[in-house]
């Protein structure tokens, strides 16, 4: 019998399983490449300041530690390098922004996260920076896709993977365990994005699906290695390459790339770039985000070997090893889970 199912192989059900596996417990997953799945089309940046007047993100001091330690050794596990630390780079709009900046980067809780004394010249040549600009340190991206389809293989070497569209009829629930058709364990959790609208065990769940959009571009000549944010990120993928993220729609959730989505990515683009680039690739994916931007975490009230992870947005980098231990905390040693979280009702 096994420890735990995890249904969902995106980065929620990746660092899910992985953080069992670390607890010297044993996970099987379920998992299809049938359904779209938000993480495989994902920009991957974990990012310590967010929103226009850049904020601490929430639980950031935790988080960001917690991260850098668990990717790196996942990489040491799998025998891949997906994890790119690296700083983000935004150019000040205004000498009135860029005086705020100076500002706050002297208080106490920007300190581990801000560098004002940047080498422009490592940007002057590619990107519009009039008045300079600041660095977020402790962030970076991470190579989604190599990621999921490393630890997909490295599951399915361990007989701990089936691939195969989750047939929630089939799901036994008893008092000591759950039962899959002919695969045992002694609970499942639901790691689905937003096929979990689908999910009978979990309704009414406070979801407020983001769609997203990003193209690829390459650009002539370019040198800077560093992401650079201003409306949108650009994200160094390889020489001259570079990722374009992200647009945000709360309408027209499907999975389809759009004309318009591509338009508002290359105008924000050139506002950035001094130089000339074309676009060679477009991807389109829907974020399981929640109203209030907070993850939906827990086992189910009435189920309590039914649980669920999911609703990690477009911070799901960032937010979900840090969350996954927490939870495996709650499971095996009943400790409490962040009282911001969304847990089911």
């Amino acid at each position: 019998m096994y420890d735990c199912i995890i249904v969902g192989q995106g980065i929620a059900g990746t660092v899910l399983a992985y953080t069992f596996l670390k607890n010297q417990k044993t996970p099987f997953v379920i998992s299809t490449d049938k359904l779209p799945s938000a993480s495989q089309v994902a920009g991957g940046i974990f990012n310590p300041l967010t929103g226009k007047n850049l904020v601490k993100t929430w639980l950031a001091d935790e988080l960001f530690p917690f991260l850098h330690t668990f990717y790196r050794e996942l990489e040491q596990v799998l025998g891949e390098k997906f994890l790119h630390s690296t700083p983000i780079y935004r150019p000040f709009r205004s000498i009135e922004e860029q005086n705020e900046w100076l500002a706050k980067s002297a208080l106490q809780e920007f300190k581990p996260y801000l560098n004002t004394d940047v080498n422009e010249n490592q940007y002057c040549s590619d990107i519009k920076n009039p008045f300079g600009g600041v660095e977020t340190l402790q962030a970076g991206w991470v190579e989604l896709p190599k990621l999921l389809n490393s630890f997909h293989c490295f599951l399915k070497k361990k007989s701990l993977y089936f691939r195969e569209i989750f047939d929630y009829s089939a799901l036994q629930i008893f008092s000591e365990k759950v039962a899959y058709k002919d695969i045992e364990a002694e609970r499942i959790i639901f790691c689905e994005g937003t096929q979990a609208i689908h999910n009978p065990f979990f309704q009414n769940l406070p979801f407020n699906f983001a769609k997203g959009e990003m193209i690829d571009v390459w650009v002539e000549d370019a040198s800077f290695e560093s992401i650079v944010n201003q409306g949108v990120s650009l994200i160094p993928l390889q020489e001259n390459t570079y990722r374009v993220a992200s647009t945000y729609s709360w309408e027209g959730l499907d999975w389809e790339i759009s004309e318009k989505a591509r338009t508002e990515l290359i105008g924000k683009a050139r506002n950035l770039l001094k130089k000339d680039f074309r676009v060679i690739a477009q991807n389109a994916g829907v974020r399981p985000a929640t109203k209030n931007r907070r993850p939906i975490i827990g086992l189910h009230p009435q189920m309590p070997r039914v649980g669920i992870f999911n609703g990690l947005g477009s911070k799901g980098v960032s937010l979900a090893p840090y969350l996954a231990d927490r939870f495996y905390k709650h499971i095996y040693e009943n400790a409490p889970l962040p009282h911001e979280i969304n847990q089911p009702a």
